[in-house]
C-alpha cells in the first residue's frame, strides 16, 4: 500500500505509521500557501503590469500613452469581477456576501472623496472643455477598495500578497540595480517610487524563517540590508525620508523586542548605530561642501505651491469642487517634456485647493479609519510570526511611505503609481478586515497576539481560511 492516505484507509499498520508520518512532515513544505485561482491571476497580472510600467526597462512609457497607460486598471477590475462573480457561485456558505458592505463601510470617507473627485472632473470635461482634470486621482482612489474585497473575500489571498511583494521586490531590484551602476548610461532615477522600494525591508525583516535554516535568514537579512541601502541610492530628500521612516517602523515592529532580549543584538545594534551616524555626518558635510546633495528644486516648488496656496484660500470650504485643472501653465520654469504644463508637486496641496478643507477632512478621516482597522486585527500586538502579517505591516510602511511621497510629489496623478499605491492600501484592509471576520467567527472576541517566544515553529499556517 502506498500512502497514508491508503493505510488508513483501511490496511492498517500500526508500527509503519510514525516512519510514514516523518516522512510525509518531512516531504512538507515549510509554508504552503493556497493556489492561485484565474480571477487572482487576473487581479495580480494587473498590479505587476503596473510594477513593469514604472520600472519600464525598454523605455517603452506604456503609462504615459493613452491606450495603454490605463491597461493594468482594466486587467486587475477583470479580476475583481471574476473573484466577486465565482464568491457568489461557489460560496455556499455565502460567508463574505454577509459583509457585502464592511468594506465601503470601512473606507466611507475615500469613497466619498473619490465620487466627489470623479463627478468634478466629468463636469470640468463636459461643461468647461478642461480634459487635464483630476478624474484619475478619483478612479484609482475608489480602486483601493476594490483590492480591499478581493483580499478579503479570496481564499488565495495570503498567495496574492506575497506575490505582488515579490514581483515588486524582483522589479525593484532591477530599478536600485540600474540607478547605481548606470549600466546603460541612461542616468535613470526612480524618483516617487521610494515608497515601494524601501519598505519592502519590512517584509524581509518579519518573515518568518526559523533556526534551523539559517541560509534562509541571512539571505532575508542580506535583503533587508540591500532594501534599506536603496534609501541613500536615489540620492533624493524624498528617499532619505522613507529610509528614516522604514527604520522607525521596523524597530517598532520587531527590533524593540530584539533589543530587550539579546545582549548580542544590543551591543551589534548600539555599535553600527554609532557608525551609521559618524558615516551619516561626514558624508553629508563632504556632499553638501561638493554640492552633491540633492537642492529639492525650492524656488520651483515654493512658485507652484503658492499657486495651490491662492486657490485654498479663495475658496478654503469646498475649493472648486475638482472641476479646475490638474496643472498649470508657467513660464518661470520650462520642462520640455511637459511643455511648461507643470504639476503642483504636492497632491495635498492640490486637494486642498481643489476640495477646501471638507476634502482634506475626508482625506484624513479616510486614512485614519483604515488605520484604526488595521492597528486593531492586523498590526498591533507581539510580533508578526506569520506571511501575512509580515505583508501587513509591509504594506502599511508601504502606506504611510507613500504619504511621505505625495506630500512632496505628483503621484496621484499618474496612473501607474497612482494604482500601485492605491492598491497596496486597499490590500492592507482587506488583509485587516479578513482577520477581523475570521476572529469574530472563531473566538467572538479580538485576534490573539502571537506568543513572542514561539519565533519558531516548524510549520507557519498561512491560509488564515
Amino acid at each position: 500500500m502506498n500512502g497514508l492516505s491508503t493505510t488508513l484507509g483501511g490496511d492498517f499498520n500500526q508500527h509503519d505509521l510514525p516512519m510514514k508520518l516523518s516522512r510525509r512532515q518531512a516531504a512538507q513544505p515549510r509554508t504552503a500557501f493556497p493556489t492561485l485561482m484565474m480571477s487572482d491571476c487576473w487581479f495580480l497580472a494587473g498590479l505587476i503590469l503596473a510594477l513593469f510600467y514604472v520600472a519600464d526597462p525598454f523605455f517603452w512609457r506604456l503609462d504615459k500613452i493613452g491606450v495603454t497607460k490605463h491597461l493594468p486598471l482594466i486587467i486587475s477590475l477583470c479580476g475583481v469581477l471574476l473573484v466577486n462573480v465565482g464568491n457568489q457561485i461557489f460560496d455556499s456558505e455565502k460567508s463574505a456576501s454577509k459583509n457585502n458592505w464592511q468594506v465601503l463601510s470601512a473606507g466611507l470617507p475615500l469613497i466619498l472623496l473619490g465620487i466627489w473627485i470623479v463627478v468634478g472632473s466629468l463636469y470640468a470635461r463636459k461643461f468647461s472643455d478642461i480634459n487635464n482634470t483630476f478624474i484619475t486621482v478619483g478612479l484609482y482612489m475608489l480602486f483601493t477598495f476594490l483590492a480591499a474585497r478581493v483580499v478579503m473575500i479570496s481564499p488565495a489571498r495570503v498567495s496574492i500578497v506575497r506575490a505582488y511583494l515579490m514581483s515588486a521586490a524582483a522589479i525593484s531590484i532591477f530599478m536600485v540595480i540600474r540607478m547605481e551602476t548606470n549600466y546603460d548610461d541612461m542616468h535613470v532615477n526612480y524618483h516617487e517610487l521610494e515608497a515601494i522600494v524601501i519598505p519592502l525591508a519590512v517584509y524581509f525583516a518579519l518573515r518568518p524563517s526559523g533556526l534551523e535554516n539559517n541560509g534562509r535568514r541571512y539571505t532575508q537579512v542580506l535583503f533587508t540590508l540591500f532594501f534599506l541601502g536603496a534609501g541613500l541610492v536615489f540620492r533624493k530628500n524624498t528617499g532619505f525620508l522613507v529610509l528614516l521612516l522604514t527604520l522607525l517602523y521596523i524597530s517598532m515592529a520587531e527590533w524593540r523586542f530584539r533589543f530587550r532580549e539579546n545582549t548580542i543584538f544590543r551591543f551589534w545594534a548600539i555599535l553600527w548605530l554609532l557608525i551609521v551616524l559618524a558615516s551619516a555626518v561626514f558624508a553629508m558635510g563632504y556632499f553638501a561642501q561638493q554640492e552633491w546633495l540633492p537642492s529639492g528644486n525650492p524656488q520651483y516648488r515654493m512658485l507652484t505651491y503658492d499657486v495651490a496656496w491662492n486657490k485654498f484660500i479663495s475658496s478654503p470650504i469646498w475649493g472648486t469642487n475638482f472641476s479646475g485643472q490638474a496643472t498649470e501653465k508657467f513660464t518661470a520654469f520650462t520642462i520640455a517634456s511637459a511643455k511648461g504644463n507643470l504639476a503642483t508637486h504636492s497632491d495635498i496641496l492640490d486637494l486642498a485647493a481643489q476640495g477646501g478643507v471638507i476634502a482634506l477632512s475626508l482625506w484624513l478621516w479616510g486614512y485614519l479609519r483604515i488605520s484604526r482597522i488595521s492597528l486593531k486585527h492586523a498590526l498591533k500586538g507581539l510580533r508578526p510570526r506569520d506571511d501575512i502579517r509580515a505583508a501587513a505591516h509591509t504594506l502599511a510602511c508601504m502606506s504611510l511611505a507613500s504619504i511621505v511621497v505625495y506630500a512632496f510629489n505628483p503621484i496621484l496623478l499618474q496612473p501607474a503609481k497612482s494604482f500601485l499605491m492605491w492598491g497596496q492600501l486597499g490590500m492592507l484592509l482587506g488583509i485587516a478586515l479578513h482577520l477581523a471576520n475570521t476572529n469574530v467567527e472563531k473566538t467572538g472576541t479580538a485576534p490573539l497576539a502571537i506568543n513572542a517566544n514561539n519565533m519558531h515553529s516548524p510549520i507557519v499556517d498561512t491560509n488564515h481560511e
